[in-house]
């Protein structure tokens, strides 16, 4: 496979996480969209350091941490700047639970896909757009009420689909 072809699928592939792990060490979102650019930008430079033997999202999180050193040290005159000990705490933390949290997503993926299709578009509508609930109450005539009802017991369901996942894993302690 061509190299850049790689990068690209890699990237796309695993570009939320590094922009979930980098939403957790920035305080303000722009300023954390903007690093996500920079180490974008950055790992492509280092494509050819990479070693395809290894796991992407590790290779990917420590240039990330890297940016957000980089990035507190020129915001080192604002008040919101998390201190080095404790970006070290947060990643150093962040470390320790991706294992769990990539099961947990790996469960919900799989949990999700034994949902009905209304099910599943009624969770993505709940969580991937503010008032999109309403709108979709409005426009098929189920009450609200109804609908949040239905979503209240869709997350029980997908709750404990994911803690038997995640036993059936391993993860005894999840």
């Amino acid at each position: 496979m061509d190299p850049n072809s790689e990068f690209v699928r890699l990237w796309t592939r695993h570009q939320a996480e590094v922009e979930r792990y980098l939403f957790m060490m920035i305080p303000r979102q722009a300023d954390a969209a903007e690093v996500l650019q920079d180490v974008s930008v950055l790992l492509w430079k280092k494509w050819d350091q990479y070693d395809p033997e290894r796991p992407f999202v590790p290779w990917a999180i420590r240039f990330a941490y890297l940016e957000v050193l980089k990035w507190r040290q020129r915001q080192a005159r604002e008040k919101l700047v998390f201190s080095d000990s404790l970006l070290e705490q947060l990643h150093k933390r962040h470390d320790e639970e991706a294992p769990l949290m990539e099961a947990r997503r790996k469960a919900l993926d799989s949990c999700l896909s034994k949902l009905s299709d209304q099910q599943r578009k009624w969770v993505y509508l709940r969580y991937g757009r503010h008032g999109a609930v309403k709108e979709e109450a409005e426009k098929t005539g189920v009450s609200m009420h109804k609908l949040y009802y239905a979503l209240e017991k869709i997350r029980g369901q997908l709750l404990d689909c994911v803690d038997l996942f995640l036993r059936k894993e391993g993860w005894s302690d999840a």
